[in-house]
């Protein structure tokens, strides 16, 4: 009786086939991306799937004041403008038609979360922009520190931007 070395054992075949489909499970899971993007957002600011999002420590009619004085800022006419004290949503565009919106949900007392989303395609670099200009306009939290600026966050502005602390 002549065995088939090639092949190996029945045992090792079946182990290899379930080696592969474990590592194409873990792969097809988000699970790596996830991981990788958690290094992300430590600075509070997340970037996901074309979506600019942070928590932000004002009410939602605060900040949406402080988006329509940042669209006035950058010379933009709003589309649409829905507001209420849980929520708002707006939509607007730049002069080379790419859409920009800006969704605004309560996440409890004086916490909102902003989302910018601009273009189909996503612009993260124009939804940085937003982002930035609204929180320029909103008033000081108490304590005297710059809304979005945390712990983590501090410690890194002083390495890449000295001249505004």
């Amino acid at each position: 009786m002549k065995r088939d070395v090639s092949r190996g054992s029945p045992r090792t075949t079946v182990m290899a086939g379930w080696a592969i489909w474990v590592i194409l499970a873990v792969f097809s899971s988000g699970c790596i991306p996830l991981v990788v993007g958690a290094t992300g957002g430590a600075a509070g600011v997340a970037y996901v799937r074309g979506k600019l999002t942070e928590e932000l420590s004002y009410d939602v009619p605060t900040v949406h004041g402080a988006a329509l004085t940042e669209m006035k800022e950058l010379g933009l006419t709003l589309s649409e403008d829905q507001a209420d004290a849980l929520s708002a949503h707006m939509k607007s565009e730049f002069a080379d038609h790419t859409s920009i919106w800006i969704s605004l949900e309560s996440m409890g007392e004086s916490r909102t979360l902003a989302t910018i989303r601009v273009g189909h395609t996503s612009d993260e670099v124009r939804s940085r922009k937003i982002l930035e200009t609204i929180k320029q306009f909103l008033p000081p939290v108490s304590g005297g520190r710059p809304v979005g600026e945390k712990g983590s966050a501090d410690l890194r502005a002083s390495f890449f931007y000295p001249t505004m602390m």
